[in-house]
């Protein structure tokens, strides 16, 4: 689209491409969409970022849907009178789209290539002094999830009752609790993206996590192309229990998790080379069991795990030292049926 520059100006000499560059290196998605109101070129020039980032600030709630129709119900009584009078030829803005969905607001943009959602909080509800870390890889499905869980210390006794007590059974029970937590969530961000992904074809990475830093889901290109392809068996899958859908958002839905191996490992107590004291520190690996690659050895799953778990986590000085030597652990393995 062309428009009449003012040469008087020096920032409008400046090319196209190289304010595309700048609107991705912004990528900030409300920063963009303030940038439209700037002028006639802004306005249609920021559509045509392709790197983007949605920071959610609230998750909607039956009561909060409840509580805004009134609001909205409100302000259209008050808002119509005032219209009829001024421009009674127009119809009224919906009110309702300030509640935007994340599928809704990145309609506005036509070429998405990469996109990180940031949502306000984790998932997870922990104890005081229980931190867990994940990230979590999917395509149509689970392809594979590496948790890291561990409770802080101070290096003084009762470690083992805080870890949940009920000896070596109730430390078990409170691991898997973790690692089925982590799966529930990541499943939960997979299930709110489907929509997003099978608009925008020309996706080609998307993380999804969380202002807390507790989790990730990635899809890469790969992933992105199975998912959108695989579009009516989930939908088929998770539509039965969506009910009316009345206020619902991403934690009241998830996709399914298939039938899974956990590779476990773990320390009672861990002291790192900085002073970090961690009890009960639990490195999970979550593959798939059918995953269509044929029967792996145990080798073959070890060195996986290495790149696996480092990937997930090696760019955190602290974390990478406690996978490390979380990695050269014995290991113990659960399957776990689908849920």
């Amino acid at each position: 689209m062309d428009f009449e520059l003012d040469t008087s100006d020096g920032f409008y000499r400046i090319p196209d491409p190289i304010i595309h560059l700048i609107f991705n290196q912004i990528s900030d998605i409300k920063t963009l969409i303030r940038c439209r109101s700037v002028s006639k070129r802004f306005n249609s020039l920021v559509p045509q970022a392709d790197s983007l980032l949605l920071r959610v600030d609230r998750v909607i709630s039956a009561t909060d849907s409840d509580v805004d129709s009134f609001l909205i119900a409100l302000l259209r009584s008050i808002i119509k009178s005032l219209h009829h009078l001024v421009s009674p030829s127009k119809a009224l803005p919906n009110l309702t789209l300030s509640q935007n969905s994340p599928t809704q607001i990145l309609r506005e943009f036509e070429m998405i290539r990469n996109l990180q959602i940031e949502l306000p909080s984790g998932d997870l509800r922990l104890e005081k002094g229980t931190t867990i870390r994940w990230k979590a890889d999917f395509g149509k499905t689970l392809k594979s999830c590496v948790i890291l869980g561990f409770r802080s210390g101070d290096g003084g006794g009762g470690g083992e009752a805080e870890l949940g007590g009920g000896g070596a059974g109730g430390r078990l029970k409170m691991r898997v609790v973790w690692t089925i937590s982590a799966l529930i969530a990541a499943s939960a961000r997979h299930y709110m993206m489907m929509e997003v992904v099978n608009e925008h074809k020309e996706l080609e990475n998307l993380v999804i996590k969380d202002r807390e830093d507790e989790g990730r889901v990635v899809m890469d290109k790969k992933g992105l192309r199975e998912c959108s392809q695989g579009e009516g068996e989930e939908a088929e899958v998770n539509n039965a229990s969506s009910g009316n859908g009345v206020g619902l958002w991403w934690r009241s839905n998830r996709t399914t998790v298939p039938a899974v191996r956990m590779r476990m490992r773990h320390e009672t107590r861990m002291e790192l080379s900085g002073g970090t004291k961690m009890l009960g520190a639990t490195l999970v690996v979550v593959r798939p069991i059918n995953n269509g690659g044929g029967e792996r050895s145990e080798v073959e799953e070890q060195n996986g795990d290495v790149g696996l778990a480092l990937g997930a986590f090696g760019e955190d000085a602290v974390y990478c030292e406690a996978v490390e030597r979380l990695l050269k652990s014995r290991s113990y393995i659960l399957d776990m049926n689908s849920f």
